[in-house]
């Protein structure tokens, strides 16, 4: 995390591990079903045209010079949030076209287009609220001021974050326990475990495969999580050979899924289309739908009129992707006919680096997103798929998140949009990470069932506990 403003994070999953949730409250949160529900906002209510959506907020949060959160603050951050010039909250928002106090503690927004999403996308860092005189007299880059029960102590960009409880009348009395947090970012997965081993830190996220290196240690506690986190080969279809259909399933037939995660990701589970087990938009008749079968391949490859096989030529990968996956993957889809170079970028780079249409694919971690709908704009959407999107792509977007419609049109919708993607093969999925986490038998309160355990990866620690 290079910045503490929320309205300019570049990542999501960044900002929320790297503490801004501990500083910032937000507008909702979502649950671990992939359920949107309100924090500093109390109800909401769509208007029945679909055009507006308004916000009944708390009236008991505030900032430390006693400005309480009300619907102006909340307007003035909305204001500059979907105006500001930001890498991803600004496109994000959109879909509001105007936001107004309409009472104390009542904002109303409207929207050029009916939409369920702004609970979801509020509930990220696009729903983070600022005391406004941060961003109209100070720097919200390098400082902090949030309703939140922590301050900054200190900050050093990219390395670590050390918050510290400040306050006693937070409003919300079942969370923020500890009284210091430091988040520190440690890039060595070995380093790492070293320091999780040692005592030097109190909870982390490892690999599956690190998970040996800690198991069975006296005072070290490991709980797995299934995530809508995973890896993923982000396609170009404009690219060619890319661009027809069987060169793009002749991929998805090459790759042993079943083998990738048993060796390098056990526990977790095989990743088939574009929603996980339990989550919105899976489609249980899609699981298994491209099985391991390299002679597949290598046929579709020469009905497209590739007998000789493809070479992708240099492809964008993550410095984040798990060790030794770039090697099993160029191996298997070299045995049916397909070879690239891998080009290791870094970890937050490589996606605007393949939005720029250098590289034909993207192997990279990718999230189920806040929302199935959300989450797809920010992987396979206009800005960051160079290949863009299509019609049938943009109606089946359209009716999954139509708030006019019923919760059950919608639903059936976003089956219908999974489907489309998955057998238009729009990526290579891989694998959903069941994510270990390590922790020392001190810290209490934290289970599978906190804020995004299965939807986007980051985890709400608002409630952790630590004992002596």
């Amino acid at each position: 995390m290079t910045t503490l403003d929320p309205h300019m994070a570049t990542s999501e999953i960044a900002s929320f591990r790297f503490g801004l949730n501990n500083i910032y409250d937000r507008l909702f949160t979502v649950d671990h079903e992939g359920v949107a529900h309100g924090m500093l906002v109390t109800d909401w209510e769509y208007s029945d045209d679909g055009s507006h959506l308004v916000l009944a907020l708390r009236d008991d949060a505030s900032f430390r010079d006693g400005t309480r959160l009300d619907a102006e603050v909340v307007k003035a951050n909305l204001d500059r949030a979907r105006t500001l010039d930001s890498p991803l909250v600004k496109r994000s928002l959109s879909m509001i076209s105007e936001v107004a106090a309409t009472a104390p503690f009542e904002v109303t927004i409207a929207m050029d287009r009916p939409t369920d999403q702004l609970p979801y996308i509020l509930a990220g860092v696009a729903g983070l609220i600022m005391n406004p005189t941060l961003f109209t007299n100070g720097d919200p880059a390098g400082t902090a001021d949030g309703s939140g029960a922590y301050s900054v102590e200190s900050w050093a960009p990219g390395e670590k974050l050390v918050l510290v409880r400040d306050r006693d009348d937070y409003w919300d009395a079942l969370a923020a326990k500890p009284a210091r947090i430091e988040y520190t970012g440690i890039p060595d997965f070995q380093a790492f475990t070293n320091a999780l081993i040692s005592g030097q830190v109190d909870l982390g996220q490892l690999q599956p495969t690190n998970i040996p290196a800690v198991e069975g240690r006296k005072g070290i506690v490991t709980i797995p999580i299934e995530t809508g986190v995973g890896m993923e080969i982000a396609i170009n279809r404009a690219a060619k050979p890319l661009d027809d259909l069987r060169v793009r399933q002749a991929l998805n037939y090459a790759l042993d899924r079943d083998a990738i995660t048993e060796a390098l990701y056990p526990g977790s589970r095989v990743r088939w289309q574009f929603a996980p087990e339990g989550l919105p938009g899976f489609d249980e008749g899609l699981e298994n739908v491209y099985p391991y079968d390299p002679s597949r391949a290598k046929s579709l490859l020469a009905e497209a009129g590739y007998p000789d096989g493809v070479d992708l030529g240099e492809v964008a990968v993550s410095s984040a992707t798990t060790p030794g996956l770039v090697d099993v993957v160029q191996e298997q889809l070299e045995q049916a006919g397909i070879r690239f170079e891998p080009r290791v970028l870094d970890g937050v780079e490589v996606y605007s680096q393949f939005a720029s249409k250098k590289y034909s694919m993207m192997i990279a971690f990718s999230s189920y997103g806040i929302s199935f709908t959300a989450g797809l704009e920010t992987r396979v959407g206009p800005t960051r798929n160079p290949a863009g999107t299509t019609p049938e792509y943009d109606a089946l977007l359209a009716e999954a998140t139509d708030s006019r419609r019923t919760e059950g049109e919608r639903a059936d919708s976003q089956k219908q949009l999974n489907r489309y993607l998955t057998e238009q093969a729009w990526g290579v999925p891989i694998v959903w990470t069941t994510s270990p986490w390590v922790m020392s038998d001190k810290v209490g309160n934290f289970s599978a069932e906190m804020d995004y355990a299965t939807t986007w990866g980051p985890f709400d620690l608002r409630h952790l506990a630590m004992t002596e």
